[in-house]
């Protein structure tokens, strides 16, 4: 990672700069002794075609083949890379490069610097190296002042061995603001930085569980060949609890695979299988599958966060502009929460099946599309197969006509029923566009006519109760339950607008309004909004989903009534007073949760910021109303003091007292503070830490197998 920059020349020669065919120009030229020495004054700049050589002053011995650069140089290759130093002496004989105060600047911000180097491009050595991600000084927000830098690392001396692909390093020190807190006195070995796989141990890991209490462990990387690397990493508990995760990687180029699994002395064990076997070019078969051996294994594990997981086997082929893919599919419940478990039926074992088969267009863009899918639920089995056709149709007005014809049957075997079902639809888009001398509208209303044929799935075990979307308003379904063809007539329609000034970008606004108008048992669907409007600092984000039915019936079920929404409004009213507010409403068949906040900052100059907020929090069963206030205080260069209050309003034991303090910089992210919280039944301290370091453990992953580490 130190010497990132210096990659290309342990894996190919040196980049010479040749003396004999240069071209170069400087404020003052002058020739000594014999005349064949040359030397370079003021402004030098020296370019022979594979790197530019930048320097105050440059002196040239072309019949030694040696040069020597001074002052402010600059070392700059085709390939973008730059090196800066005070003084190079360059010995083409030899290819001996010799860099004295050299600084090299690694990724963006992260900067190497030396008292000397040297190469002669096998080997790199570095004398007194120093490395630090931090900028001087550090841009964070408005507050630009940091000396010394928060922190580096350093070195006696580094040597990059190419032959063996090794870095050694000298007397490693750690520095926090220029104190020494951490010293590794002896020699250190790893592998060089364009070693992407090399078995070894890697850094050590750790953390909290809140079941096991403190855990650590140690990675071994091991490689297994060109195309498979794997790691182990032996995990102790403080409960004295053992834990061993392995992973796995694999990729060929027709095989492509991860396998992660974990087991702990108790025998519990669980794991995760991905792969993807590429059986011809065009055709994939892969492979999803999580197990565990009881419920719940991986979550006591910490192996993962899902609480329900599918797994699959699908086959699946591209090939132009067909799609097909047939594949099998299982519900894991991996929570153990009383919700799930008490649910009446085996959730997690629910075998499917299902096909997709996008035939090639005719002419014209016109497509026939085979889906379905069955499952088995307890005794019982459900098949259902549909085929559709699409055609697109433009006409020189821009109006765009999409006419589509369905046909299917829904199978159910405990009824003994095969019940078919037709369908058609002809949807129609036509962009409205007006460019004005400011400004670009753009108005694009949908409308689509939707007919199904009548079939009696009222048993169905799955049942939509969830309010549609705007993206599933043109479904040819009456919902999103595959198994429902309830017949139906209905009219879909929706308005995508867009505004925008054709000069500046600082002003916006887009949206979209969608309502369904049925015939079946609901006549009117839930309407559908999204609004977002910016002018420079304001900006407004608005979504509602509104049950219009529930208005319709004589006693009206507010939790069904009111909307579901989310709005948040930005407003800066002055440079130094910013006012925001956020409203969310969540209605569930269950529950109906509100959440509203009214936020005011004030920035008094000098580093001095506060901040009030008004914040309620409406449940079933009880309401909440909070009243917070924090100062901020920039007192000097990147540290921040805070402090900030919360008082409930209607219970005032409730209160929340804290001060922190920070460190805000792009390299170092520091915070320790304390926590009070008072309520009626006592009083809790607690204290909290935070550290990050953002850059120094970072660097590229690509996302392709094997993995570096």
């Amino acid at each position: 990672m130190l010497l990132s920059a210096f990659c290309a020349y342990a894996q190919a020669p040196l980049p010479q700069l040749s003396l004999s065919n240069v071209v170069f120009e400087a404020d003052e030229l002058e020739r000594t002794g014999s005349g064949s020495t040359i030397r370079l004054r003021g402004n030098v700049i020296l370019d022979n075609g594979e790197a530019v050589l930048v320097a105050d002053n440059l002196t040239i011995e072309p019949e030694a083949k040696q040069a020597l650069a001074e002052g402010n140089v600059r070392l700059e290759f085709n390939d973008g890379e730059q090196v800066q130093a005070q003084s190079l002496v360059l010995d083409q004989a030899t290819t001996t490069l010799l860099l004295s105060g050299l600084a090299v600047r690694l990724r963006d911000q992260a900067i190497l610097a030396a008292a000397q180097a040297a190469t002669d491009g096998d080997d790199l050595r570095l004398s007194y190296v120093a490395y630090t991600a931090c900028e001087a000084p550090c841009d964070i927000e408005a507050h630009r002042q940091r000396n010394p830098l928060p922190w580096q690392l350093t070195a006696r001396s580094v040597e990059l061995n190419a032959a063996n692909d090794t870095l050694r390093l000298t007397d490693v020190r750690l520095e926090l603001f220029e104190v020494p807190v951490a010293r590794w006195p002896f020699s250190l070995s790893v592998p060089a930085p364009y070693v992407e796989r090399r078995s070894g141990v890697l850094g050590p890991v750790g953390g909290y569980s809140t079941a096991e209490g403190a855990w650590a462990g140690l990675p071994l990387y091991l490689t297994l060949g060109p195309s498979a690397d794997t790691t182990l990493t032996p995990i102790l508990y403080s409960t004295g609890l053992g834990r061993l995760d392995s992973e796995l990687r694999l990729n060929t180029g027709d095989i492509e695979a991860e396998a992660t699994g974990s087991f702990d002395t108790t025998g519990e064990l669980g794991g995760q299988v991905e792969a993807t076997l590429a059986l011809t070019p065009a055709l994939d078969l892969s492979l999803d599958w999580m197990g565990e051996s009881t419920r719940g294994t991986l979550y006591r594990l910490e192996q993962t966060d899902l609480t329900l997981h599918t797994n699959s086997l699908s086959l699946q082929a591209l090939r132009g502009h067909s799609f097909y893919e047939a594949g099998f599919y299982q519900d894991r419940l991996l929570t153990t929460e009383p919700d799930w478990l008490s649910l009446d039926w085996q959730e997690d074992w629910i075998p499917r099946a299902q096909y997709d088969l996008r035939l090639p267009p005719f002419a014209g863009g016109n497509r026939v599309r085979l889906q379905g899918q069955g499952l088995l639920l307890s005794d019982r089995a459900l098949v259902a197969n549909e085929a559709s056709y699409t055609a697109d149709l433009v006409t020189p007005g821009g109006l765009k006509l999409t006419p589509t014809l369905a046909a299917g049957w829904v199978g159910d075997d405990a009824a003994a029923t095969a019940d078919g079902w037709l369908g058609g639809q002809m949807k129609a888009a036509l962009p409205l566009i007006r460019h004005g001398g400011w400004s670009s509208t753009t108005l694009t209303p949908h409308v689509a006519i939707t007919g199904l044929s009548g079939l009696d799935t009222a048993d169905s075990p799955y049942v939509d109760s969830s309010v549609p979307s705007r993206a599933n308003l043109f479904d040819i379904r009456s919902s999103a339950d595959p198994f429902n063809h309830a017949g139906d007539l209905r009219s879909d329609v929706a308005l995508d607008f867009a505004l925008y000034p054709t000069r500046a970008s600082a002003f916006g606004l887009r949206g979209s309004l969608g309502q369904r108008l049925s015939w079946g048992e609901d006549a009117l669907e839930p309407a559908t909004a999204e609004v977002f409007a910016h002018a420079g600092e304001l900006s407004i984000d608005f979504r509602a989903h509104v049950d219009l039915p529930a208005f319709t019936d004589e006693a009206i079920d507010w939790n069904r009534a009111l909307p579901r929404l989310a709005l948040g409004i930005d407003v800066p009213l002055t440079p130094w007073f910013t006012m925001s507010g956020e409203h969310h409403r969540l209605t569930t068949v269950l529950d109906q949760a509100e959440s509203n906040r009214l936020q005011m900052d004030f920035d008094w100059g000098g580093g001095v910021e506060t901040t009030f907020a008004l914040t309620t929090d409406t449940g079933r069963d009880e309401t909440e109303m909070a009243l917070e206030s924090g100062l901020a205080w920039n007192f000097q260069g990147d540290w921040v003091a805070e402090t900030a209050i919360r008082q409930n309003v209607f219970d005032l034991d409730d209160q929340d007292l804290s001060f922190d303090l920070f460190h805000r910089c792009d390299c170092l992210g520091a915070q320790i503070g304390v926590l009070r919280e008072r309520r009626a039944d006592g009083t809790d301290f607690s204290a909290r830490f935070a550290l990050d370091l953002p850059t120094l453990f970072s660097g590229a992953v690509s996302p392709r197998l094997p993995f570096g580490q």
